[in-house]
């Protein structure tokens, strides 16, 4: 995916990351015929993803992987991605749907997603300024918290040094309000969480600490870890 979406608040809950990233997978990121297509006249590109296929990707059995597909497939609909642009006049708030349309086939046990061609950009023809992971390092997460955090990581894996502010983390993490004004919150909610969950299953040492500037309020975060190059091999 494009840096840009590593970095977007992407509004999906686990079950919701789980389908949209297994149907990523199957399409083919750097040639640009597919973004042309997907901006053509079709308007957007499906991908069929089985719960086979599903099952095999998240370490799930075949009646886990049925009820997630169908209940993925129904609520991605109305999920969409959220950027912000800083300009002149302030901020900028652009929204993408994820999906222009799908099918869950009942009783066969797959799903036809169909990505908007809104999304694309984000997904399709990347030459540069992208994000990649091995998809199977993502089985064993129970947090989509623990699964954004990792995409950051594996967008800076060649430094192993996260630098962000407060606020863009809280976006791309889509933090509950509650979390955005109470740090505490935040760290036993959000960070402890996912660093948690980074350590045990996917084996990275991780050191995080919160900056401030001039004042008691934190104003960012700095993430230092030592990348598992299995997980993020190319």
């Amino acid at each position: 995916m494009s840096n840009a979406l590593t970095r977007a608040a992407q509004g999906l809950k686990l079950i919701e990351k789980r389908l949209i990233s297994a149907a990523i997978a199957q399409s083919d990121s750097v040639e640009l015929r597919k973004l042309a297509a997907a901006l053509g006249p079709n308007e957007g590109w499906r991908v069929k993803l089985s719960a086979q296929e599903y099952a095999a990707a998240f370490a799930v059995d075949q009646p886990t992987a049925y009820v997630q597909l169908r209940e993925a497939a129904e609520s991605i609909f109305n999920k969409y991605i959220r950027t912000v642009e800083q300009t002149r006049r302030g901020e900028k708030e652009r929204k993408y749907r994820w999906v222009s349309g799908n099918t869950y086939h009942e009783g066969e046990g797959w799903v036809d997603v169909n990505f908007s061609p809104e999304v694309a950009p984000f997904l399709l023809g990347l030459r540069k300024e992208f994000t990649t992971y091995k998809l199977k390092h993502t089985a064993a997460l129970r947090s989509v918290y623990s699964w954004r955090l990792m995409e950051m990581f594996a967008q800076y894996r060649d430094t192993g040094l996260v630098r962000i502010s407060f606020d863009d983390f809280c976006h791309a993490m889509d933090a509950p309000p509650s979390c955005v004004k109470d740090f505490g919150q935040m760290r036993r909610r959000v960070i402890d969480v996912a660093v948690d969950e980074l350590t045990g299953k996917d084996g990275l040492l991780i050191e995080w600490k919160p900056t401030k500037q001039g004042g008691r309020k934190v104003t960012g975060l700095e993430f230092r870890f030592k990348p598992n190059p299995q997980l993020f091999l190319l």
